[in-house]
């Protein structure tokens, strides 16, 4: 994965700074004197300067060309940001300076593919991407900000946008960091669907397309997720299609449980794509080793590590094969929108009044969701009217007290003015999604590429209306429809998926006796965050084949590691 760590300010170059300089140096990180009082390090990152009226601009990361160009004269850092979004997209942190070289404010890429933290330290500005030793060692640590734990725990949407460690102060993805510590959005997905321009099926393909380039052209080795389902089938005939000429690895791996065996539909898109398919088993034996209990220290907890197994297993195919990026699905049900939802008829009736109600969107969605068209009509007129604001759904082994307080929402759904339900819920969805791009095994050798949460698909699918995008309230049928040419028609035809809750019900089972001391005598339990006596009961056989609750249990693991981490 792309990171860094950039120093900005009159010790840069002195003291304490200057050891962190020499320390990242005899660690193989790449040095880049950015200016008198500026120095970054970094891995698998490019650092570009360039400069504007108002001051310099440095890109950090894998900045990729847009197509658009500069509307007029910028005379503001916030309009130097949003102009950067219709240049460039990728995965960057942009750092702007002020004509005298100081600290303007730093603006990270909307996809949120790289994170970015920033610290004030004295004199100096540390902004960074990761936390490695040579940056946290020697430092004096103040422990963790509870009250912003809980708040993940609450609600895990918030997990890119919390500030979990004392004196680091995250900036969200399409936010603008200000000296004086204050977040400004630049770019949201609400901006994005207010623009409301309908895709056909070729500019969909187009799109899908040029990002699956953009992302793989300067890589020689790539693994493609070919899992059987839809969208990785789309991200991997979208390669197929390009003119990539690296190495590929073309993956299916598979559990020993008729749910996580997709082997059929991954076999037939290898042979509509003319590819060797490479199929790897995991066995019973595997599910004690799909949940790790150990985390490195990283600004927060990642989402990516939760399946320990499969990142394990990535991981060493990377390190054999050589590979520098794996090409995924992730998110394309998000973005092709395959949840059916009246919030979907809701948004035509919005924009097409009643005459929505006479179309095939309210009897498609019925046969889906398996209720009556009118009850959906009902439900559309009412979220039509008053679209709800978004609540999450707080875990239920939490602690009553932290269970009932609210939380702040994370910022991008707070920008939802004249956007219907429907696109409320896809906004949502990339919201959550954001945690796909966190660190873990197999990103430490290969950076992840998920083309369906890259800027130019996200903006494309946003402005889209969402019954335009499932044609009346299919299973992403727009998609379905740009890519049939190249997909077998067995797949493009399916509505089933497959279903991984069972999986990860059986990997909490496989560990509770690790869980059981990991969970009732560690940091969660010890702050009050957790309610013991839910816990306890969950971590029983019975419960977990009557009640589920299985990624709430994995949850609480995955953030009582990560504390763990930090406080050992």
């Amino acid at each position: 994965m792309s990171r860094f760590v950039a120093v900005l300010g009159a010790e840069a170059h002195t003291g304490a700074c200057r050891s962190m300089k020499e320390a990242a140096r005899q660690s193989g990180w790449t040095i880049t004197d950015a200016g008198p009082s500026f120095w970054i390090a970094a891995e698998r990152a490019s650092v570009t300067r360039q400069s504007l009226a108002i001051g310099d601009v440095v890109l950090i990361g894998e900045p990729l060309a847009g197509a658009a160009t500069s509307e007029g004269r910028i005379d503001n850092i916030d309009d130097a940001c949003l102009d950067l979004t219709r240049k460039v997209w990728g995965r960057y942190v942009a750092v702007f300076l002020t004509p005298k070289g100081r600290l303007s404010g730093v603006f990270r890429d909307p996809s949120g593919a790289m994170d970015c933290v920033v610290s004030r330290r004295g004199s100096a500005w540390l902004i960074a991407s990761d936390t490695p030793d040579w940056l946290v060692e020697g430092h004096e640590h103040a422990g963790l900000s509870w009250g912003a734990v809980a708040n993940v725990l609450r609600d895990s949407i918030t997990l890119s946008s919390a500030d979990l460690l004392p004196g680091w102060e995250t900036v969200y993805p399409g936010a603008l960091h200000l000296p004086d510590g204050r977040n400004r959005t630049i770019w949201s997905p609400g901006r994005a669907a207010r623009q409301s321009k309908t895709m056909t099926k070729d500019d969909l393909c187009d799109t899908v397309d040029a990002a699956v380039a953009g992302l793989t052209r300067r890589r020689s080795s790539l693994l493609v997720e070919v899992s059987g389902g839809l969208d990785s089938a789309i991200m991997a005939a979208s390669l197929r299609a390009s003119a990539f000429d690296g190495k590929v690895l073309w993956l299916n791996t598979h559990g020993p449980y008729p749910e996580s065996d997709e082997r059929t539909y991954a076999t037939a898109v290898a042979e509509a794509l003319g590819v060797q398919l490479t199929i790897l088993s995991r066995s019973a034996g595997d599910l004690a080793k799909g949940l790790a209990l150990e985390h490195p220290r990283s600004f927060r907890p990642s989402l990516n590590r939760l399946d320990a197994a499969y990142d394990v297993l990535q991981a060493e195919l990377c390190e054999v094969h050589g590979v520098e990026g794996v090409l995924t699905g992730k998110g394309g049900d998000i973005a092709f929108l395959q949840t059916a939802s009246s919030s979907i008829l809701a948004d035509e009736l919005r924009d097409r009044g009643w005459a929505a109600l006479l179309g095939r969107t309210a009897p498609v969605l019925a046969r889906r969701m398996r209720r009556s068209a009118w009850r959906n009509m009902r439900a559309a007129i009412v979220s039509a009217r008053r679209p709800r604001e978004y609540s999450s759904s707080a875990n239920a082994l939490l602690h009553p007290d932290i269970r009932g307080t609210e939380s702040p929402p994370h910022p991008w759904l707070v920008d939802m003015d004249g956007v219907g339900p429907g696109k409320r819920q896809q906004i949502v969805g990339f919201a959550s999604n954001l945690g796909l791009h966190s660190l873990s095994r197999r990103s430490e050798r290969a950076n992840l590429l998920h083309p369906a949460l890259s800027l130019p698909v996200m903006e494309a699918v946003l402005a889209t209306p969402s019954y335009a995008l499932t044609k009346g309230g299919h299973d992403r049928l727009l998609a379905r429809e740009a890519f049939a040419d190249r997909l077998p028609q067995a797949l493009v035809h399916r509505r089933s998926k497959a279903e991984l809750g069972g999986y990860y019900g059986r990997v909490i089972a496989a560990n509770i006796d690790r869980l059981r001391p990991h969970l009732l005598e560690g940091n969660l339990a010890r702050q009050g965050l957790i309610d013991r006596d839910q816990v306890e009961a969950a971590l029983q056989v019975e419960h977990l084949i009557w009640q589920g609750g299985y990624l709430e249990l994995m949850m609480l693991a995955l953030v009582e590691s990560w504390t763990k981490a930090w406080l050992r």
